[in-house]
């Protein structure tokens, strides 16, 4: 709908979706917290929760906001589940970048694999080869794809799921080309004033959104509207492009919503973790304070009396208070220890506590040693251990299908494997036909506003198979495959994934490394297993020349002749493989009488 001067400026000012804006951007924060890798910066101890308010901590994160609102929010809990004294500590041991930014990148390059799938397609159909040539130019050079979606679109996927997509044109149309110049960018939703969009697809109906400059843009099914305005404020009107579109040329970037009554806050796949993304981080920094104790044990001993005090200051129990008897602290935010004391109670690495000296007249007997240490807890240890690991695992598994863990033990239940596979493949599935939408859109928008009726239609597939393993995976189930005596059809089609993996980006190699598996006598089988079975007469003496001699051989053959790759164009595969193998036969049988003089005679042997 197009909407009037006067319904953009009650709309504006009203901003009846600014309670859905808070939460989307709120959303967004926690994903960026556990996802965007931040520098390393200044301990945090000495700024939380000592006068500091969630302004303050802002100011460690310039261009960061979001992480530092998230970082507050995250601290605060963990300040409500521990004592103070735990959380200084705690704070202390936190640093950038988190440990779960590597969980979640485990994640993201697993779901990555829909831009490498195996047999995309892209079809555009145009009225002509013209505009059609002119398109795959200028998708290409200046729209920057496919590219752009594995990388700008990839980090807007893992960071602002709520992004909207906005297709616009310059102001001025650039010389040299003959079509309008559309080009398309992500919109934040913090810079959304307000919107309305279709709760099933995303398309916006309109919008209205806050540029750089002070200027305010206004997108509806009939133009493009940017007016001066600072705020929610809308000023003079600057420019006004109408647009033969039909529809509004915005819509949310990402589809899936978090709940059908909040259609317009967006679901990432990591969202359902964030809970358990928080558990994981602070079991994490727990762990490692409680390692400290491994590591620096703690000594016990009676008090002692300390009459230590200067002009400003004077101890107490180990620690310094000022004239005013408020506590003094270091650099890290911890208190500060009293210098006479801290030399006398510890000589080497730990942490001593002091316990009352016994009263004989109170009926306290005499301890026989008056220092002693406290060992760590080992089962406390243990279970730390075990719980982190168990909370990393569960996070990948429910984000990608299965973790990695899996595909990499030596014996599993290929049951397993089999239910790992179909779980990323509909995890995989559901990404990459978010993002077929969404380039889909974005294509047909350009396409329709650069070229107008001239554009047809489009078909965008990332493809319908993915590389789900690694080539170092599928060899690991090729091994146990071969000695839990798979059949032939079964390493087969485990060497066929191993070559198309490895070679995935190298065509021709491919094209190389099956022709050769095709050619290769027993190639499931090792030279010394061959060797086993020609001595057992199971085979061919010109078979066992082939094996052993198989590289040498094509070596030959292609100085002789031609590469294999391109030996036998113009006949069918079949012969093609037939005829290399006969040449390599009477390779064979050229040594053969060699071989038979210095091999014994096998029927004399005893």
């Amino acid at each position: 709908m197009a909407l009037s001067l006067d319904e953009i400026r009650r709309r504006s000012s009203e901003q009846r979706k600014k309670h859905t804006i808070a939460l989307a951007v709120l959303h967004q924060n926690r994903l960026r917290f556990h996802s965007e890798v931040v520098p390393s910066t200044p301990a945090l101890a000495s700024w939380m929760y000592r006068g500091r308010q969630r302004e303050d901590i802002t100011q460690l994160f310039a261009g960061r906001e979001g992480v530092a609102q998230a970082l507050y929010d995250f601290l605060a809990m963990v300040h409500n589940l521990i004592p103070q004294d735990k959380f200084e500590t705690f704070s202390t041991l936190f640093r950038f970048p988190v440990i779960t930014n590597e969980v979640l990148s485990v994640c993201f390059d697993k779901l990555s694999r829909i831009f490498d799938g195996r047999n995309p397609a892209y079809s555009y159909q145009f009225a002509s080869t013209e505009q059609r040539d002119d398109w795959e130019w200028y998708r290409q050079e200046r729209m920057g794809e496919p590219t752009i979606w594995s990388t700008k679109g990839w980090d807007f996927f893992k960071t602002q799921i709520n992004s909207v997509l906005i297709v616009d044109l310059p102001e001025e149309q650039q010389k040299g080309d003959r079509y309008p110049q559309p080009y398309f960018y992500w919109l934040p939703i913090r810079d959304v004033i307000d919107f309305e969009a279709d709760p099933m697809t995303g398309q916006m109906q309109w919008i209205i959104f806050r540029q750089d400059g002070d200027r305010i843009a206004v997108f509806d099914d009939e133009s493009r509207r940017v007016f001066r305005g600072k705020g929610n404020e809308i000023g003079e009107l600057l420019y006004e492009q109408p647009h033969d579109l039909g529809y509004c040329p915005a819509r949310f970037f990402w589809n899936e919503p978090l709940s059908l009554d909040k259609p317009d806050i967006k679901q990432s796949p990591v969202t359902k973790e964030l809970d358990r993304l928080d558990w994981y981080l602070f079991f994490s920094i727990s762990k490692r304070h409680l390692d400290t104790y491994g590591s620096y044990p703690i000594y016990w001993g009676y008090q002692q009396e300390c009459d230590y005090h200067d002009d400003t200051c004077e101890c107490d129990g180990g620690f310094l208070k000022d004239k005013k008897g408020n506590w003094l602290y270091d650099n890290n935010g911890l208190l500060k220890p009293c210098p006479v004391c801290s030399r006398k109670r510890l000589t080497g690495a730990g942490s001593f506590v002091e316990v009352p000296v016994p009263d004989p007249s109170q009926g306290q007997p005499d301890l026989s040693n008056p220092v002693g240490m406290l060992s760590v807890d080992r089962s406390s240890l243990d279970y730390n251990k075990t719980e982190e690991k168990d909370l990393r695992l569960a996070i990948i598994t429910a984000i990608v299908g299965q973790a990695e863990e899996i595909t990499q033990r030596e014996a599993f239940n290929e049951q397993q494997v089999k239910a790992g596979f179909e779980s990323q493949s509909t995890v995989l599935q559901r990404v990459k036909r978010g993002f077929e939408e969404a380039q889909k859109w974005v294509d047909d928008t350009i396409a329709r506003e650069r070229y107008g009726t001239a554009f047809i239609s489009s078909s965008i597939s990332y493809g319908t198979e993915f590389y789900l393993f690694t080539a170092d995976e599928l060899r690991l189930r090729y091994k146990t495959a071969k000695e839990s005596g798979a059949s032939e059809a079964d390493l087969d089609a485990l060497q066929q994934q191993i070559i198309e993996t490895e070679y995935r980006h190298n065509p021709q190699q491919m094209q190389r490394m099956i022709i050769l598996g095709d050619l290769e006598p027993y190639r499931h089988l090792t030279r010394e297993e061959v060797q086993a079975l020609y001595e057992k007469n199971l085979i061919t003496i010109e078979e066992l020349m082939v094996k052993l001699n198989f590289a040498d051989f094509v070596r030959r053959f292609e100085r002789e002749n031609m590469n294999i790759i391109t030996f036998g164009e113009n006949i069918d595969y079949d012969t093609k493989i037939n005829t290399i193998k006969e040449r390599l036969a009477e390779y064979a049988r050229e040594i053969i009488p060699q071989q038979k003089e210095v091999e014994p005679n096998k029927e004399t042997e005893v």
